[in-house]
Protein backbone atom coordinates (compact mmCIF):
# COMPACT_ATOMS: atom_id res chain seq x y z
CA UNK A 1 0.00 0.00 0.00
CA UNK A 2 3.08 2.39 0.79
CA UNK A 3 4.44 1.59 -2.60
CA UNK A 4 1.21 2.95 -4.49
CA UNK A 5 1.06 5.93 -2.37
CA UNK A 6 4.57 6.86 -2.81
CA UNK A 7 3.65 6.37 -6.65
CA UNK A 8 0.59 8.65 -6.75
CA UNK A 9 2.71 10.93 -4.72
CA UNK A 10 5.33 11.10 -7.25
CA UNK A 11 2.66 11.70 -9.94
CA UNK A 12 1.50 14.22 -7.64
CA UNK A 13 4.77 16.13 -8.38
CA UNK A 14 5.06 15.32 -12.03
CA UNK A 15 1.47 16.62 -12.36
CA UNK A 16 2.23 20.12 -9.85
CA UNK A 17 5.58 20.71 -12.23
CA UNK A 18 3.36 20.17 -15.49
CA UNK A 19 0.99 23.13 -14.18
CA UNK A 20 3.54 25.21 -13.28
CA UNK A 21 5.05 24.88 -16.77
CA UNK A 22 1.63 25.69 -18.74
CA UNK A 23 1.33 28.83 -16.38
CA UNK A 24 4.64 29.79 -17.25
CA UNK A 25 4.37 29.20 -20.94
CA UNK A 26 0.84 31.39 -20.72
CA UNK A 27 2.68 34.08 -20.03
CA UNK A 28 4.69 34.31 -23.50
CA UNK A 29 2.63 34.87 -26.76
CA UNK A 30 5.11 32.58 -29.05
CA UNK A 31 4.43 30.23 -25.72
CA UNK A 32 0.77 29.69 -26.03
CA UNK A 33 1.79 28.53 -29.80
CA UNK A 34 3.78 26.33 -29.52
CA UNK A 35 3.34 22.27 -29.60
CA UNK A 36 4.13 21.92 -25.98
CA UNK A 37 1.55 24.12 -24.99
CA UNK A 38 -1.19 22.69 -26.50
CA UNK A 39 0.06 19.40 -24.97
CA UNK A 40 0.17 21.23 -21.46
CA UNK A 41 -3.61 22.50 -22.22
CA UNK A 42 -4.82 19.11 -23.16
CA UNK A 43 -3.17 17.70 -19.51
CA UNK A 44 -3.56 19.88 -17.24
CA UNK A 45 -7.39 21.89 -18.42
CA UNK A 46 -8.91 19.03 -16.70
CA UNK A 47 -7.91 19.69 -13.55
CA UNK A 48 -7.90 23.27 -13.71
CA UNK A 49 -11.23 24.00 -14.92
CA UNK A 50 -12.87 23.16 -12.02
CA UNK A 51 -11.09 25.82 -9.96
CA UNK A 52 -11.75 28.73 -12.56
CA UNK A 53 -14.42 30.25 -10.51
CA UNK A 54 -11.15 31.47 -8.07
CA UNK A 55 -10.54 34.47 -10.13
CA UNK A 56 -10.54 37.68 -8.50
CA UNK A 57 -9.24 41.24 -10.17
CA UNK A 58 -9.00 39.22 -13.08
CA UNK A 59 -5.92 37.31 -11.28
CA UNK A 60 -6.70 33.30 -11.81
CA UNK A 61 -5.74 31.05 -8.71
CA UNK A 62 -6.92 28.47 -10.13
CA UNK A 63 -3.72 26.55 -10.78
CA UNK A 64 -2.39 26.83 -7.48
CA UNK A 65 -6.14 25.71 -6.03
CA UNK A 66 -5.67 22.60 -8.55
CA UNK A 67 -2.08 21.93 -7.07
CA UNK A 68 -3.31 22.15 -3.54
CA UNK A 69 -6.17 19.65 -3.92
CA UNK A 70 -3.43 17.27 -5.59
CA UNK A 71 -1.79 17.91 -2.52
CA UNK A 72 -4.31 17.22 -0.26
CA UNK A 73 -5.09 14.17 -1.50
CA UNK A 74 -2.02 12.93 -1.45
CA UNK A 75 -1.81 13.72 2.08
CA UNK A 76 -4.73 12.04 2.69
CA UNK A 77 -3.86 9.23 1.65
CA UNK A 78 -0.66 8.76 3.11
CA UNK A 79 -2.47 9.14 6.28
CA UNK A 80 -4.74 6.77 5.23
CA UNK A 81 -1.67 4.11 3.99
CA UNK A 82 -0.11 4.84 7.51
CA UNK A 83 -3.41 3.64 9.99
Amino acid sequence: MLVLVEIVGYIVQIYSFLILVYIILGYFPEGRDSRIYLFLERVCEPIISPFRFATIAGISFAPILAILVLELIHFLLVIIATL
